[in-house]
């Protein structure tokens, strides 16, 4: 029996792209990649700090591209270093709150561009020059507030509505080469986004409202690297809730 077959988490000689690479979400899944056998392309916009990440992985042959994915000349740059991937997690994102009354042009111009059009824009990119192998897996890291809507997400829930609705589409296109797309969904997590929030909204009891205790990074990085895993070959166009109970008593 293979090493594979053997561990269906495993992710051994398997090479995964990572966006937003270098904080929360994407550091825990490049980590947790690496330590399965992944061989990491860790992206984000903080090169410094990516080659810190990059420096402290299990394994060997990681690789680094660093680069804004809101500008077309970085995404290109990412398709042109990377060999055929046979995976993918797009984490980089970024939390900005406003009630309706308060939301300007450029509030949903800019979180459009980084949580929706980088990855779907990405995504055109590798799949027309042919950068995901057979068999691929494709995950994107969307939000819970796309289905409870909280107070003064309408824009952010928005890109992430579009963001799954949008991962659906490519999950019926991409099927016939055998390759899947899913989201995972994460409720309130313990990253640096959310301690950036701390000015307009109390985190910290929001997070105490969820009746399993506070999600830390690994915790949605564990789900991430199932969907990249053997485990879930049979599991496509679906949204992973990590919400630690959050909305057990949702309707």
């Amino acid at each position: 029996m293979s090493a594979v077959s053997s561990n269906p988490f495993s992710l051994e000689g398997r090479r995964i792209l990572v966006t937003g690479a270098s904080s929360g979400i994407g550091e825990a899944a490049v980590r947790l990649c690496a330590n399965m056998g992944a061989r990491v392309i860790a992206c984000g916009r903080n090169a410094e700090r990516l080659e810190a990440v990059v420096a402290g992985l299990a394994g060997s042959g990681h690789q680094t591209v660093a680069g804004d994915l809101t500008d077309p000349a970085a995404r290109q740059a990412v398709v042109d270093a990377v060999p055929a991937l046979d995976g993918c997690v797009f984490s980089a994102g970024i939390a900005a709150l406003a009630p309706m009354r308060m939301v300007s042009q450029r509030h949903l111009d800019t979180l459009f561009a980084v949580n929706y059009d980088a990855p779907i824009l990405l995504t055109q990119a590798l799949l027309a020059k042919r950068k995901l192998a057979q068999g691929a897996s494709l995950v994107y890291v969307s939000a819970l507030a796309e289905h409870t809507a909280p107070f003064a997400t309408g824009i952010y829930s928005g890109t992430k509505g579009a963001l799954e609705s949008t991962v659906r589409t490519i999950a019926a296109e991409v099927a016939k080469q055998g390759m899947r797309a899913n989201c995972v969904s994460p409720g309130y997590v313990a990253t640096p986004m959310m301690d950036g929030l701390q000015s307009v909204m109390n985190s910290d009891s929001k997070m105490e409202m969820a009746a399993l205790g506070t999600i830390e990074p690994d915790d949605v990085a564990a789900g991430i690297v199932y969907l990249l895993a053997p485990a879930s070959r049979w599991v496509s166009r679906t949204s992973l809730t990590v919400d630690a109970g959050l909305t057990l008593h949702h309707r």
